[in-house]
């Protein structure tokens, strides 16, 4: 495991120490000890912001993203909202999009026992960001969304570890479970795109702006 200094972690992203510190306490970091981050937590925040800072949607906002790129009707927001967002989606760039939508859900990593994947697999809404979608398979880990008023049964039930290169990423959201299969079951595949963009992997990275680069010309029309 890769770590950096808090002053390196800080230098890397282009923040204070302070600001470091913060984003470990709200989760955006993992700290190993108490001067150390693990530069793998860096690496993501990073690719997760493309290099850049637009101000992020909340949380419902991003998932209506989601929806109206999926052609569904997001009846969360208002009229007047998802006009707004539409316009907004329609002016955007797939590495915008993947940045603007990351409060979506927040991001945790943990190791499982293989044999305990399988069972896993039953508790999470699974985006196909593993699977075959973007021309990329893995079977050997697990990423997907569950609500955050299960992450704690579900890390005592299976056993999960925290760890930053674990083979398990769970997404934990607010929006309703149904809503979230629904929209990881869309046509446009949207959500693993936004997955996958998300990857300090360059080819899953791309993957994923691909995926993102067909959603946003089917919604310009």
């Amino acid at each position: 495991m890769a770590l950096l200094t808090t002053q390196q972690a800080a230098d890397r992203i282009g923040v204070s120490v302070r600001h470091v510190q913060r984003l470990v306490a709200g989760g955006g970091l993992i700290a190993i000890g108490p001067d150390r981050i693990d530069a793998d937590s860096v690496a993501q925040w990073i690719t997760q912001r493309q290099g850049s800072r637009p101000r992020a949607w909340e949380e419902p906002t991003a998932w209506a993203a989601v929806a109206l790129l999926e052609d569904h009707p997001a009846p969360w927001l208002g009229q007047a909202q998802r006009s707004r967002l539409r316009s907004a989606l329609a002016g955007s760039t797939a590495v915008e999009l993947a940045a603007r939508t990351r409060n979506r859900a927040e991001v945790h990593r943990f190791h499982a026992h293989p044999r305990a994947l399988g069972h896993l697999t039953r508790d999470v809404v699974d985006s196909g960001s593993t699977e075959d979608v973007g021309g990329l398979t893995a079977t050997d880990r697990l990423d997907g969304y569950v609500a955050a008023s299960a992450l704690r049964r579900l890390v005592q039930r299976y056993r999960l570890s925290p760890d930053p290169a674990g083979n398990v990423v769970l997404r934990t959201t607010e929006m309703p479970p149904d809503v979230v299969t629904e929209l990881a079951d869309g046509r446009r595949h949207v959500l693993a795109g936004l997955d996958l963009a998300g990857s300090t992997d360059a080819r899953e990275r791309s993957a994923g702006h691909r995926i993102l680069d067909r959603a946003l010309g089917s919604l310009r029309g």
